[in-house]
């Protein structure tokens, strides 16, 4: 049986502000469109999927977070065009608790993508992840856009439930 190898999770591109618009109808702004097909080009570039893997990539059910998935997975190429996104709802405004919660259910997947935002996506990262070189000011922050790699470092099971259980391997701001 498979187990999760590298869990990424991906900030929504910069969204607009239009007036009179809910806040989970935003869309993406002009510059978010330009944004999006720069993730799928870093993911495609700078991370290997195993032999025959098909990430598995949770999508907010949120507008903006859909045009994100929509314009990243325009850009993928190799082994991740074959990726296919799966909206989850409970992704918008969750918590670090529900985060894990999706995440473990889709844990014998070697790769597995969440498509978010903030606060949730800093807070889990936070729980989850040592602390890390790589970029740590830029992650304390997790902009619009960025791309956080985290790598278990104990069995998946046990690592979704325990804090400091993920290394943060690669942290990546990907922009047009």
């Amino acid at each position: 049986m498979m187990a999760l190898r590298q869990l990424v999770l991906i900030r929504h591109a910069k969204s607009a502000y239009p007036l009179g618009v809910e806040d989970h109808e935003r869309p993406l702004s002009e510059r978010g469109e330009r944004d999006a097909p720069q993730i799928g080009r870093w993911l495609t570039e700078c991370l290997s999927l195993g032999a025959g893997e098909q990430a598995r990539v949770i999508v907010s059910s949120a507008r903006r977070a859909q045009q994100t998935w929509t314009g990243l997975a325009t850009a993928l190429e190799g082994p991740w065009a074959d990726s296919v996104g799966e909206t989850d709802a409970r992704i918008y405004e969750a918590a670090p608790s529900t985060l894990r919660e999706v995440v473990e259910e889709r844990r014998a997947h070697e790769t597995v993508v969440v498509v978010g935002h903030n606060p949730g996506l800093l807070q889990l990262i936070s729980e989850l992840g040592l602390p890390s070189p790589v970029r740590s000011d830029a992650i304390a922050k997790f902009p619009t856009s960025a791309v956080a790699v985290l790598v278990p470092t104990m069995p998946p099971g046990e690592a979704l439930r325990a804090v400091g259980s993920f290394e943060v391997s690669s942290f990546a701001i990907p922009r047009g």
